[in-house]
């Protein structure tokens, strides 16, 4: 049995490939196409978890798709009568009818590319957020929480999940929406939205929160605590989803103009909007944990991709246990439509706690060889993975940076050890390196650290969401080089590496420990200029080359500058 899951045909498409028993496979359609934020019918996706699983388009039961078009039309047609009357300039309908009949052609183009005769679900994209989270988790009964920008005209979803049942509480309507407004504050500090969201959260470490008062006017609440948007403060933008008035610059008392040269006007407005989202959250979760009186919360949907959000609601929540499906935004939403399509088959959903992310596709030996013999490049041939971790760890020991290409690609953007970037925590200089040479971006990124799941505790105060990089631990020891990872007080990126999961990563974190003060690794994303993770080997070749990385372990191949 095969089921298909698709994370809607907008930005950051992809799929998930589930058996009777497991996702068998799951990637964006960007890491293939190597266009950011690629939308449509993940065709060549599509094509890879077929050929990954030796399946063919007849093998597929059933395809799940993360989206109602038509709902969402119904949805979205109240929201412009209801503009008509209060904002007639701002009720514009024709780009809303050109989206809704481009989604409905998706829709028809796609029944003819899978084939007539398998059957296709529509599922409502935020219960396949709240799908992807509580089916990952190992939780029998938990309060699941989703938030996002916008799917299917809902912004978010209160539920409650228990055995293979979820049950939706509420549902939040645009444009009430904490992810609208966290893109909006985006694009206030001269940043994409829809792209620089993370850099707005790390911004906020370094700022005061001078600008609360301001942004709690953004939204009132309503009886369940839920945000209501305040429409005098927002005007029709480029993007025909509004953008912040002369009003609410004026009760910040800034010129928008000015705002993206001004550094410390930044972090304090970026640090007030981050607080404002955690209180929003907390708020929220709190009222539906005394209703339901459920110990565990999931959350998922793009909002939760904030680190320092799920950090809160670790430490400051009530809940004895948090769980944040790490890729939550939207292409997480394939692996809930797999697992509710899953269940319109067989009739089990066949929860299974998350154990990876290495769902992408992986290389052999051969086809490296073949990849590295076409460009010219020398080349050193590792017998086995001893070799192999023996001379990365004594380049990392001689202040190298390695490019580190193993395995299957992970599926989110988030590098967990088979496609990182790789340094000592103990160079001098790794951090200037890494930033000006080879990622080009801001000096306040912090990095992440990788560390042997069993040995975690000697050196952080970290949860099991740091298994996949998806919230933030405090450092423990006195370490002194560690300490400058360290912001907020004594806060880090932490990674946790299980044995069971990357063996080889873990054997050369372990091997790498042998010689220096910890085992652990600064790790961050082999992607250069906003590219999306590499996964194939000409892609990882053509990263290497055009970085100052001073060497490349893909596969059993170790290539050094």
């Amino acid at each position: 049995m095969f089921v298909l899951g698709i994370g809607s045909y907008g930005r950051d498409s992809a799929v998930a490939l589930s058996d009777a028993a497991s996702i068998v496979y799951a990637l964006e359609e960007e890491k293939l196409s190597r266009s950011t934020g690629m939308g449509g019918i993940p065709r060549r996706s599509i094509a890879r978890s077929l050929e990954q699983a030796g399946a063919k388009f007849s093998d597929l039961n059933l395809v799940s798709i993360a989206r109602r078009p038509r709902a969402a039309w119904l949805r979205e047609a109240a929201f412009r009568i209801s503009l008509t009357v209060s904002h007639p300039a701002a009720a514009d309908w024709t780009r809303a009818i050109g989206r809704n009949t481009r989604e409905l052609t998706q829709f028809r183009h796609l029944r003819r590319y899978v084939g007539e005769t398998i059957p296709v679900l529509q599922l409502e994209h935020h219960l396949c957020h709240a799908a992807s989270a509580f089916h990952t988790s190992d939780f029998d009964r938990a309060l699941l929480l989703t938030l996002d920008e916008c799917g299917d005209m809902l912004s978010g979803m209160l539920a409650v999940g228990e055995g293979e049942e979820i049950t939706p509480l509420r549902r939040l309507r645009f444009p009430n929406s904490l992810g609208w407004f966290y893109s909006r504050v985006t694009e206030l500090l001269g940043l994409r939205a829809h792209h620089d969201e993370h850099k707005v959260q790390w911004l906020s470490k370094d700022g005061r929160p001078e600008y609360v008062a301001a942004f709690q006017k953004l939204f009132k609440r309503d009886a369940d605590g839920f945000p209501v948007l305040n429409r005098m403060y927002f005007a029709k933008g480029h993007d025909d989803r509004g953008a912040f008035s002369a009003a609410f610059l004026r009760d910040l008392g800034l010129d928008a103009s000015s705002i993206a040269n001004q550094p410390s006007i930044r972090s304090s407005l970026a640090r007030s909007a981050q607080d404002v989202l955690e209180q929003f959250v907390l708020d929220i979760a709190e009222r539906f944990r005394l209703q339901t009186r459920a110990t565990s919360l999931c959350v998922a949907g793009g909002v939760f991709l904030n680190v320092l959000l799920v950090r809160a609601l670790e430490t400051r929540s009530q809940f004895q246990n948090v769980y944040v499906q790490p890729v939550s935004g939207n292409a997480g939403t394939a692996l809930g439509a797999a697992f509710l399509g899953r269940k319109q088959i067989s009739g089990t959903v066949g929860r299974k706690r998350l154990a990876h992310l290495y769902l992408g596709p992986d290389f052999s030996s051969a086809q490296i060889k073949q990849v590295l013999d076409n460009c010219k490049i020398i080349y050193n041939y590792m017998s086995g993975d001893d070799q192999l971790c023996n001379e990365t760890a004594q380049l990392l020991h001689q202040d190298k940076i390695v490019a580190w290409c193993q395995g299957r690609t992970e599926f989110g953007h988030r590098a967990l050890g088979n496609r990182s970037i790789l340094a000592s925590p103990f160079s001098e200089y790794v951090t200037e390196n890494i930033n000006e040479y080879i990622k080009h971006r801001e000096d306040f990124h912090p990095f992440a650290l990788s560390v042997p799941a069993e040995r975690a505790s000697e050196f952080f105060d970290c949860t099991d969401n740091c298994r996949f990089m998806a919230s933030l631990g405090t450092l423990r020891a006195n370490v002194p080089s560690l300490e400058r990872f360290a912001f907020n007080g004594r806060e880090v990126r932490v990674h946790t590496v299980e044995r069971e999961s990357n063996p080889k990563f873990w054997k050369l974190l372990h091997k790498f420990g042998e010689r220096s003060p910890a085992p652990v690794l600064v790790n961050t994303s082999f992607n250069l200029f906003g590219e999306p993770l590499v996964s194939d080997p000409r892609e990882a070749i053509r990263s290497f080359y055009c970085a100052g990385i001073d060497a490349l372990a893909i596969g059993t191949f170790l290539v050094v500058k």
